[in-house]
């Protein structure tokens, strides 16, 4: 049985996914596909445009079988450890044979080349990525100057540059697609992984494109059509049918759109309660940055005024949104490090799947490495590794509510009460 894996946001489910889920099913013969997906927040510290379960329902509507949940205190993270987590879920389903995901070059060979030079952290690059790092870049811009020095002049690394011209090389290393596509290939080289990659080359509009276009186009910009001007035939255009449908009704019902800028108070009135030492504590504070965090709650009187004042080269505007939802999460690093270290994912929890992947799910219930959840209410049976990780997802459930205009939704504890049931499959 042949098992495509896919990590993904689906934020929203548009024509690009649908590509790239049609031609990776097409590459592999898969005979089914599981996706791993980010629940309430997203990698750039973004609260998704709708939830988890609407999210979900509509990947499984356009043709995924089964899709799990990314838990949160790995879906809020640097591109290396978003990565690390989706790929173990995907091993730890025992199942899955095969991994796809976008990239700007297509190249595989390219990609896996670079992706061996950073798990093997030769000095020569670590002491390139140091200096770097000690004139004032953030972290993903050092690597970047880094890695193309370590390419062009290592006397034991010249093959990628010998073989390829340097237009292709900073493709590979710059594109956003491209970026995650390194850090799936680092996640299989460190765990092990017998899952067998391949790439799927991004068409048309790339992740960082702000303009709607007919067709294909990016997540961020139908994100940014639909909170500016409403569900219109610009998104009609961009969103396969049943997609539109759904979150046109969901829309309608107060369940979306919904942004950070929504938690924003919420955010502030942490901050500014928060002794300096507890902000220091969270996930990715580090260098004083408390301290510019503290300042700044105090002056700002939103969100995006908040990050546009603690914003500089060092602190990117993605950097910052992480913590915004870490410091939301009260998600520190003594506790992420500790789960990490044990454990890393350490559940497989179902947020949606098909009427035909009734024999998956029978069947993963026997392979998988860690406890399969399909019921929160069940999380007493399982150890306090994974209570402790679940956790989180419930309470990222629960603040997220608090942006959802609808009464019926803005409860805390839906996790526990969301009825998980077979999707008709399309």
């Amino acid at each position: 049985m042949r098992v495509l894996g896919i990590i993904a946001e689906y934020n929203p489910f548009h024509y690009g996914h649908l590509y790239h889920l049609l031609q990776s099913k097409k590459e592999t013969k898969a005979d089914y596909t599981i996706a791993v997906m980010s629940g309430h927040f997203t990698q750039r510290g973004e609260a998704a445009m709708v939830d988890k379960w609407i999210r979900a329902e509509a990947a499984v509507n356009c043709g995924i079988d089964l899709v799990l949940e990314l838990p949160v205190v790995y879906a809020v993270q640097t591109a290396e450890l978003f990565a690390y987590g989706g790929i173990q879920m995907l091993n730890n389903t025992g199942l899955v044979t095969h991994i796809s995901f976008g990239s700007e070059t297509g190249n595989l060979s390219i990609l896996k080349q670079i992706a061996d030079i950073l798990v093997a952290e030769d000095i020569q690059y670590k002491e390139l990525l140091r200096n770097y790092l000690s004139n004032g870049l953030s972290y993903p811009a050092a690597r970047y100057n880094a890695l193309l020095d370590y390419i062009k002049y290592s006397d034991s690394k010249k093959s990628i540059y010998d073989c390829l011209d340097l237009k292709m090389i900073k493709k590979a290393l710059s594109g956003s697609n491209s970026i995650l596509a390194i850090e799936y290939l680092k996640a299989l080289k460190i765990t092990n992984s017998n899952i067998i990659p391949i790439t799927i080359p991004r068409i048309k509009s790339s992740y960082s494109d702000t303009r709607i276009k007919k067709g294909i186009s990016s997540a961020t910009s139908i994100r940014k059509e639909i909170l500016k001007n409403g569900m219109n035939m610009k998104v009609r255009n961009a969103l396969p049918e049943k997609v539109y449908n759904s979150l046109s009704d969901f829309f309608d019902q107060g369940m979306g759109p919904v942004d950070n800028n929504h938690l924003g108070d919420l955010f502030l009135g942490i901050v500014r309660r928060s002794r300096l030492d507890e902000i220091a504590s969270w996930v990715d504070v580090k260098e004083g940055l408390e301290n510019r965090i503290k300042e700044n709650a105090q002056k700002a009187t939103n969100l995006k005024e908040f990050l546009t004042m603690v914003k500089t080269k060092r602190y990117p505007l993605t950097r910052l949104q992480r913590i915004v939802i870490h410091g939301l999460l009260n998600l520190t690093d003594p506790d992420f490090q500790d789960m990490h270290r044990k454990t890393g994912p350490s559940y497989l929890r179902i947020l949606a799947f098909s009427n035909r992947a009734l024999p998956l799910l029978k069947k993963l219930k026997k392979t998988a490495h860690v406890p399969v959840i399909t019921k929160a209410a069940h999380i007493n049976r399982y150890g306090a590794d994974v209570q402790k990780m679940f956790a989180y997802d419930c309470l990222a459930t629960d603040l997220y509510a608090l942006a959802i205009n609808n009464p019926s939704a803005r409860q805390g504890g839906r996790d526990f009460i969301h009825q998980l049931k077979p999707l008709i499959y399309p």
